[in-house]
């Protein structure tokens, strides 16, 4: 079947193929909740955080504010970028050439800078999950329009994908330029080299990435392209952006985050998870400025040892593992292993959530309903607060840290159902 094609792929007859009719239907149930979820949060996003912010920059505070005022204060005093405080967790934090696409914002009204930043984080991953399903496509996987459209519909209606425009965060952006890193790697190792050195510098996490030349050679040139346009957007950013910016962040402010996570249910990541269960509901449940903390040193160990055997897996499983899904298992990954990995950041896990209701179309009755259990547990924003007072406190953490569990749960389900399939290995064939 071509790429796209809209004709539906031949029926079988045995009980097995009739068994996984159910996997189709599963997939046609989740995107009608999407469609209904759109259009809850297109009516809460520009009616609680859009328009009120376009009447009164002061009407609520959302993370973007964080990088307008940053700007702000760039435009006046380039030194003055970072702001380190007693909240160690808040405030503007990423690498200093990340602040000049905020400094041109800054020059509008906070509530318009803002929907303009709203209005590009949705076009963005409309493109990047448009490349990720041409990229699968390209290499073996292909899916009839009506499949690519409801599996996009999802993607846009989960709760990270929310929870970015609401908060006006950037991993929309730090996805697109990791997915085309991956897509372009082989095939325009220049551009794919800018991408990743552009993520790179928005947040320093795409570094992962260079795991994937650890499995296949071909992508040292485009690593090789992504070092050199990394040297040069600093060197192009020192016009505006002073040298001792770069100081800043490398000796003041990576060294204070370093060690630090937050442990309210907003934030995903697996250090999060394990330290909640050293606290009572209250203190993981309500923003009141305790969670911010300095995480345990084995918890650190657990953390690092989790993410060293993963990369070791996915470096040694690649005669089992199509890169296509290594890749995607390795973006998911950046979400779990952040210390801060807030409910936003799990956009990075979009290529693998969309591969994954693709494989519903061919999947068994329990792997479809452990693909549909994933999902479901992805829609609502993280940090929403359930009927689970009377819980114990292992439960309420358990189910409140869902993002992390279902990531995981669809990491294992892709990761055992590849060594099943009898494809070649390499991220992308030439």
């Amino acid at each position: 079947m071509r790429p796209f094609d809209s004709r539906p792929e031949p029926a079988g007859r045995g009980p097995l193929a009739q068994g996984r009719q159910f996997g189709p239907t599963l997939l046609w149930v989740l995107a009608a909740a999407a469609i209904v979820l759109l259009i809850y949060e297109a009516r809460t996003l520009v009616g609680s955080v859009l328009l009120p912010l376009i009447a009164n920059p002061h009407a609520l505070q959302t993370d973007f504010h964080y990088y307008y005022d940053a700007a702000r204060r760039f435009a006046f005093d380039g030194s003055s970028v970072y702001r380190l405080s007693d909240d160690v967790i808040a405030g503007f934090t990423y690498p200093p050439p990340a602040i000049v696409p905020f400094v041109a914002l800054a020059k509008l009204p906070l509530g318009t800078a803002f929907t303009l930043m709203t209005v590009a984080t949705y076009v963005v991953l409309l493109v990047t999950i448009r490349q990720w399903l041409d990229y699968l496509a390209r290499h073996g996987q292909a899916v009839d329009r009506l499949t690519a459209a409801a599996a996009t519909v999802i993607a846009l209606s989960l709760g990270p994908t929310y929870m970015n425009a609401v908060f006006g965060q950037v991993n929309a952006f730090v996805l697109g330029s990791s997915v085309a890193f991956v897509a372009t790697a082989f095939r325009r190792p220049m551009v794919a080299g800018a991408a990743l050195a552009l993520g790179s510098w928005l947040k320093i996490y795409p570094m992962l990435l260079a795991w994937i030349a650890s499995w296949d050679r071909r992508a040292w040139r485009a690593l090789g392209n992504a070092l050199a346009a990394a040297v040069m957007v600093v060197a192009l950013s020192l016009i505006v952006v002073p040298i001792d910016a770069y100081r800043m962040f490398l000796f003041d402010v990576l060294p204070t985050r370093s060690d630090k996570t937050a442990i309210h249910i907003t934030n995903q990541s697996l250090i999060a998870f394990l330290e909640r269960f050293r606290y009572e509901p209250p203190m993981f449940l309500n923003w009141t400025g305790e969670q911010a903390i300095t995480f345990s040193e084995g918890v650190r160990a657990i953390n690092f040892g989790l993410l060293g055997i993963a990369l070791v897996v996915l470096r040694f499983a690649r005669a089992r593992l199509h890169g296509v899904h290594a890749a995607a298992m390795l973006m998911a990954l950046i979400a779990i292993v952040a210390p801060l990995g807030w409910g936003h950041m799990y956009v990075m896990a979009l290529p693998l959530v969309v591969s994954q209701l693709i494989a519903l179309r061919q999947a068994s009755p329990v792997k479809a309903l452990a693909i549909a259990a994933c999902v479901c547990a992805l829609m609502l924003p993280a940090g929403r607060h359930l009927p689970l007072d009377s819980a114990p406190a292992f439960l309420q953490n358990i189910v409140y840290s869902r993002y992390l569990l279902a990531t995981i749960v669809l990491v294992w389900i892709s990761a055992v159902s590849v060594r099943r399939e009898p494809i070649s290995a390499g991220i992308a064939p030439a």
